[in-house]
């Protein structure tokens, strides 16, 4: 996948040159979050797990690459004596926004939200030395923009009856209708199981479980393979993007998407059975290694990434939707205690455990967007319906911001993450940048001869 076309497609050089240096770009912003330019290398501390390190370049626009930073400061530190940035790029284009829409998870009214804010964006967004590139990802790649520094070339497709379409729904559709079959199946089930109380019946329940059991982890696995291809277009994209000669931000736009897939399926189970050991919301299925290298990739390539939840401010709950009538008092019956199931009558406990479940599942659907933007220094956007305020603001982040660059004092090659605090020396302005990165592995054993 080619994503730029605008500019010629390069790959950057590899930030490794003979010293290991680490890149930090840098937004700061007062406290009414107005960005704050000008500002001179002696304005900043940069420490790594706690110590301080020694500022070796310094600039206020793009370098594609560290080993060209470096080489413009010219080996000495960066001081206030000297000028207040180096440009890194110079003319032309500076900057590379792409939006990456998650059409798998994200529903087609919440698309539909997405797509008029993006409009309101660009019908007021000016050429400015920046390209903007429009993907989805989900059941497969596509490039719904191309590269262009025109933001009406952007603006027309955003307008193209066609790009709704693109933008899924479908599979959200899908997930929702089948959790709802599994609300009125688990509904179903206890209300027959507490209908009788003999030995046999608890064990005839019992076995129903097991067979409830093998039957989400079945849709777990076939959610995590539709998850896997999502994760590596991801993947494709941030290695693109990383390619490109110009600051990188990626804004990626998603209703949240889970690492273990079987945790949507479980939570409605343990709302109908939450004394039973079956469903502890941990699933087969666990993405979060595939995911941890994407995060890896980008903040060793310098990609900062801003995630968009689109859900927006709305009310959370498995139980507002389905046959069941959640509104009877709780049955407290001795019957449905000894069998740990609800009975038909269940009722507001019923709604309770179920929203209670909805909401730890939304929690930790966005749990993976917060922490890719956190580990790359971009910003986490979500409960908000202004979706458009949110694009200006990482478009903005994008277009003003420091680019530090530094020799860590640590020289171990052992793969530990190292954390990554910058300081500003005016308190009273808000800095924000990647929280770490991890260090390079060991490395590999010359061949014996």
């Amino acid at each position: 996948m080619a994503l730029a076309q605008t500019t010629p497609a390069t790959d950057s050089p590899s930030i490794r040159v003979n010293v290991r240096e680490v890149l930090v770009p840098v937004i700061v912003t007062d406290k009414k979050g107005h960005h704050v330019t000008g500002l001179k290398a002696s304005a900043f501390q940069i420490l790594e797990d706690g110590v301080p390190q020694t500022i070796s370049a310094f600039s206020t626009d793009a370098a594609p690459s560290a080993a060209q930073l470096l080489a413009s400061a010219d080996a000495p530190p960066a001081d206030a004596s000297g000028p207040a940035a180096q440009t890194g790029t110079g003319g032309g284009l500076r900057q590379t926004f792409v939006i990456c829409i998650d059409t798998l998870h994200t529903a087609m009214a919440d698309s539909a939200r997405v797509r008029e804010a993006l409009r309101q964006v660009f019908e007021k967004e000016k050429p400015a030395g920046a390209q903007f590139v429009v993907v989805g990802i989900g059941r497969q790649l596509q490039v719904l923009r191309t590269a262009t520094s025109d933001p009406a070339a952007v603006l027309a497709t955003l307008r193209n009856p066609a790009f709704q379409p693109a933008l899924g729904g479908g599979d959200a559709a899908e997930l929702t209708s089948e959790l709802n079959d599994l609300k009125n199946k688990m509904f179903d089930f206890c209300r027959r199981c507490a209908a009788c109380g003999s030995p046999k019946a608890v064990h005839a329940c019992d076995a129903d479980i097991q067979n409830i059991k093998g039957s989400l982890d079945g849709e777990a696995e076939r959610w995590a393979a539709l998850d896997r291809m999502l994760l590596a277009q991801l993947r494709s994209v941030v290695d693109e993007v990383a390619k490109l000669p110009t600051g990188r931000t990626l804004v990626l736009v998603s209703d949240g998407f889970s690492l273990q897939p079987t945790a949507e399926f479980y939570a409605v189970a343990a709302s109908f059975l939450p004394g039973d050991s079956h469903f502890r919301m941990a699933g087969p299925v666990d993405l979060q290694p595939e995911f941890k290298s994407i995060v890896q990739d980008a903040v060793a390539r310098n990609v900062r990434v801003y995630s968009v939840e689109s859900l927006g401010v709305q009310q959370t709950g498995f139980a507002s939707s389905g046959s069941m009538d959640a509104s009877a008092p709780e049955d407290r019956s001795a019957q449905s205690v000894i069998l740990h199931v609800p009975a038909s009558n269940r009722g507001g406990a019923l709604q309770s455990d179920m929203d209670r479940a909805a909401g730890t599942v939304k929690f930790e659907n966005a749990s993976a967007l917060e922490q890719l933007a956190r580990q790359t220094g971009g910003v986490f956007f979500h409960d908000t319906n202004d979706l458009a305020k949110d694009f200006r603001s990482a478009i903005g982040d994008g277009r003003d911001y420091y680019l530090l660059a530094y020799v860590p004092k640590n020289g171990a090659q052992d793969g530990a993450y190292r954390a990554i605090t910058v300081q500003l020396a005016d308190k009273k302005l808000n800095v924000r940048a990647k929280s770490g990165y991890w260090a390079p592995g060991p490395l590999p054993e010359p061949p014996s001869k």
